[in-house]
């Protein structure tokens, strides 16, 4: 694993209890690495002030340790987690200062973490969603998430969303939730119209550029490990181990009027 990957994605690795009680599948701690990510690509979510929801709507649940959103940082941080883990019937919030910030899901690729500690493949699922949204340059852009065989229907793209993000970005897939976190990416099929289009200009992270690790690995930019073309079944293992969380993206072309 190239020593920057960690830099780049993860802040510090410290114990957090996320739920009043334990987040887990025994009494006890559970370690999980806070990520830092340059920018993602779905318009920014607000922090709702409201107290709890007591009839409908989603589920509020106290963070057992407020501190984990005492800073912005932090909570950009908490928010992309929670949006990809937690289905969107779920919301976490924290108080801070007299403000309450409010961190709903979405996603849900790993629901039980209210209870439980994650499987080793919702690790995985998680830490593909939350690649899948890194942005090099800190810009906000819409993206289409899907995966083959979904988990969960957010992951399953309209016939409308198909005909609108048409331009085939990569895959995202690895481990963030490791002690030496993995990241990897393969790069999607594009005709050469669609190669030249100036939307992949503002996503870079699957773009291999002149850099390798020790072992002649190309990096991109956001410092994931190149493993090939997504329509090569060899990239998706890597240092024989296979991985079937993968999250696709697809783009909607700049020029698409």
């Amino acid at each position: 694993m190239h020593p920057d990957i960690v830099r780049l994605l993860v802040t510090g690795w410290v114990v957090v209890l996320l739920l009043t009680g334990v987040l887990g599948a025994t009494a006890g701690d559970v370690s999980l690495g806070l990520l830092s990510l340059p920018g993602e690509e779905h318009p920014d979510v607000p922090m709702d002030s409201a107290p709890p929801v007591l009839h409908g709507g989603p589920q509020q649940r106290a963070l057992a340790d407020p501190t984990l959103a005492s800073t912005a940082a932090k909570r950009q941080q908490l928010t992309y987690l929670i949006r990809c883990a937690l289905p969107a019937d779920v919301a976490l919030y924290a108080d801070i200062e007299g403000e309450r910030f409010t961190f709903p899901g979405s996603i849900g690729l790993a629901p039980r973490w209210l209870t439980k500690a994650l499987t080793p493949s919702e690790e995985r699922w998680v830490s593909a969603c939350l690649l899948a949204h890194v942005n090099f340059f800190g810009k906000h852009i819409r993206i289409s998430i899907r995966a083959t065989n979904p988990p969960v229907p957010e992951l399953e793209a309209s016939d409308d969303e198909k005909k609108t993000y048409t331009i085939a970005e990569g895959g995202f897939f690895g481990n963030l939730f490791l002690p030496q976190p993995v990241a990897y990416t393969c790069m999607g099929a594009r005709t050469r119209a669609q190669a030249a289009d100036p939307i992949l200009q503002d996503r870079v992270c699957t773009q291999a550029t002149d850099a390798t690790t020790a072992d002649h690995k190309h990096i991109t930019r956001c410092y994931f490990l190149v493993t090939g073309h997504c329509g090569e079944p060899a990239s998706f293992t890597v240092d024989r181990t296979s991985y079937s969380e993968v999250i696709y993206t697809y783009l909607r072309p700049a020029q698409h009027d």
